[in-house]
């Protein structure tokens, strides 16, 4: 007896809106979320402004829309209705901001569009900004446990409308930390926090671990406007020669980096989800944090922290790391086990295909 095929799921169209910088910050997440996304009949079109970094975009088949952002001489509700316009002629079923800074222009796009909408939270103070500027989006997608308690006590919307979607990295799956014993140690500092004090604290911690003459070289990326001031530091630890300073990377370059470290320092907290952080940990480099509240720093058992600020504290858990290699890579793999269970790009992609797809039809569609 033959029987009806079944239908399959309806192609969904999304309309991701980013920043200038978004994938140049969130790319090793975004892109395999774009990818996957495509396996599950649903269509990415990626809205940014003109000139923002799109190396990450994985073009095609995901399709590119430029805007000129508002400014002296184009108002935000030019730049909102030139395009509602172009993605009313798309057929964009859902809008999906992918930070919270594009909150506001995707909340105007969903009103103008009739079409529901998306928000993606990665930042610990979300929720005041979607407070402050009284925006309703139809589902918040929390980056972390942390990041969606804030959300529900601050935004008292029902529990439904707050989800929580780890960011998804793909990883190496076995640690790469004090794998060569003739190998000098290798250090990562993360240079991008803006703090001058907490920099310099990873660089004395450093220079004292040169100092008991524990063999190490270290690398600091992305020091920016304190770098001039933190080379004199060296010269004045008498490190220069140890030390090195790396102008930032690509986002794509990260995994390479990290792989080549054996430990990776975050010298304070951000001010969202640290996604090198957790590149780190995917690659099986053990991870040395200031405390912070990301839900994947756990210590003592993926991460060690330590005071921010506090130089011998630093120092002892960094000399640790350098001389207990088995407990490091202990560390290290515990972390890579974390980050598989965790943060798997295809639980990513099925828990945000389901979102979209729960999403009231808009009307007409």
């Amino acid at each position: 007896m033959l029987t009806e095929p079944q239908a399959g799921p309806a192609r969904l169209r999304i309309g991701w809106i980013a920043g200038s910088d978004t994938f140049a910050n969130m790319g090793r997440t975004l892109k395999p979320l774009a990818i996957g996304l495509m396996g599950e009949m649903v269509d990415v079109t990626v809205i940014t402004p003109t000139g923002a970094d799109i190396r990450e975009v994985p073009t095609p088949p995901v399709e590119l829309v430029n805007y000129s952002p508002a400014g002296w001489l184009r108002s935000a509700r030019t730049t909102a209705a030139a395009l509602a316009e172009e993605l009313t002629k798309r057929r964009i079923d859902v809008l999906h901001g992918l930070d919270i800074r594009q909150a506001e222009l995707t909340c105007e796009l969903a009103r103008l569009c009739s079409v529901p909408h998306v928000i993606s939270c990665q930042t610990f103070n979300g929720a005041g900004r979607l407070r402050r500027r009284d925006l309703h989006p139809d589902v918040v997608l929390a980056s972390g446990d942390i990041i969606a308690a804030e959300l529900r006590e601050h935004l008292h919307l029902p529990g439904d409308q707050i989800q929580l979607v780890r960011p998804g990295v793909h990883q190496d799956g076995q640690v790469t930390c004090f794998t060569d014993s003739s190998r000098i140690a290798s250090i990562v500092i993360d240079g991008r926090c803006g703090s001058f004090a907490a920099l310099e604290t990873a660089i004395r911690a450093f220079a004292v671990a040169r100092q008991r003459q524990l063999d190490c070289v270290c690398f600091l990326i992305g020091a920016g406007r304190w770098e001039k001031r933190l080379r004199r530091l060296g010269e004045t630890l008498a490190i220069q020669q140890d030390l090195t300073y790396v102008d930032p990377p690509t986002i794509s370059q990260m995994p390479g980096i990290m792989s080549g470290a054996d430990i990776y320092v975050v010298p304070t907290a951000t001010s969202e989800v640290n996604i090198w952080a957790l590149m780190a940990m995917a690659a099986g480099t053990a991870v040395l944090a200031a405390d912070a509240p990301e839900d994947f720093f756990i210590d003592g058992y993926t991460v060690r922290l330590f005071a921010k600020g506090d130089v011998l504290d630093l120092t002892e858990k960094l000399a640790g790391l350098l001389t207990d290699h088995v407990c490091t890579r202990q560390l290290a793999q515990q972390a890579v086990e974390h980050v598989r269970m965790h943060h798997s790009p295809a639980e990513m992609v099925n828990a945000i295909t389901g979102t979209y797809r729960k999403l009231p039809t808009p009307v007409g569609a």
